[in-house]
């Protein structure tokens, strides 16, 4: 009897249900639709003639057929992976410019990490657009946006790279500054109500003690140097300007993650690729804010 052999995909389905502990976690992580996920799971599972994981409320446990898929998909996942490091880091025709889109708040970490990635790559070259929307990457004006996002953006191929810390800060003229959430603070108007920072605000902050509402993450970095009141920033953002001391207390609360998007119709161009693992490999420390 001839059996289907597994493809890559999925074995990285099985690898990454097994990491995570659960369908959802893997659905997550790989950004594929849930239920087709589900059917390609029950497809694995009638290919092999096994079931490969136990289901329960606590999640996805693997039986010892599903153990031995996993162990295998690493090897086999690891070498494919590496292999595919080695050929587009020998990838000649990996040339021309890269147009990146950004944030305002992300210009400076994002610089740094293209003055690194063409350093390493010499014959390519990086163009920076400074925008806060994912319209110009639709439109295919631009090659790859950099996002501070709690979610995936819809409709682009998008890794995940890390983090971003957020963080509370005071002007440095701020006389032994009481525990959050006391003081004076500034505030967003409603086109940044979206963030987790924001909502932050609302829950923890009384509005009179908002000072100031911008729309901006750079105007309320300026208007906390100014002495206006406190502020929440990206840690990567606050900590590199001057005039501000950032609070001690963490805000677990407060989540946003970096993502690299692009159009899915490049996501497997040797350009795009080389700067998606140069940025997961350089961009989470940065961000991280530790």
């Amino acid at each position: 009897m001839r059996h289907e052999r597994l493809s890559l995909e999925d074995l990285e389905l099985v690898r990454s249900i097994g990491t995570s502990g659960s369908l959802a976690g893997a659905v997550k992580a790989l950004d594929v639709d849930h239920s087709s996920a589900f059917r390609r799971l029950a497809a694995i599972e009638s290919r092999t003639g096994a079931a490969l994981f136990r289901r329960s409320r606590r999640g996805y446990t693997p039986t010892d057929a599903g153990e031995l898929v996993i162990v295998a998909a690493q090897r086999i996942l690891a070498d494919a992976e590496g292999l595919q490091r080695q050929l587009a880091g020998g990838d000649s025709r990996a040339e021309g410019r890269i147009r990146i889109t950004v944030p305002d708040t992300l210009m400076r970490v994002t610089a740094g990490m293209c003055a690194a990635f063409v350093a390493a790559h010499p014959a390519l070259r990086c163009d920076l657009v400074v925008a806060n929307a994912f319209s110009s990457l639709q439109q295919r004006d631009v090659d790859v946006a950099l996002r501070a996002s709690t979610l995936p953006p819809d409709g682009l191929s998008a890794k995940r790279l890390g983090p971003i810390a957020t963080a509370a800060y005071a002007p440095v003229g701020e006389k032994r500054g009481a525990a959050l959430p006391a003081g004076r603070w500034i505030g967003f108007d409603e086109t940044l109500s979206h963030l987790s920072s924001a909502r932050w605000l609302r829950e923890h902050v009384p509005d009179a003690a908002i000072a100031m509402r911008v729309n901006a993450l750079p105007a309320a970095l300026a208007a906390c140097q100014a002495g206006i009141g406190r502020a929440l920033l990206p840690a990567y953002f606050g900590d590199a300007a001057d005039g501000l001391k950032r609070l001690p207390t963490a805000l677990p609360d407060i989540r946003t993650d970096l993502w690299f998007a692009t159009h899915p119709d490049l996501r497997r161009s040797a350009r795009v690729r080389l700067l998606r693992e140069f940025a997961a490999d350089w961009l989470p420390a940065r961000v991280a804010g530790i």
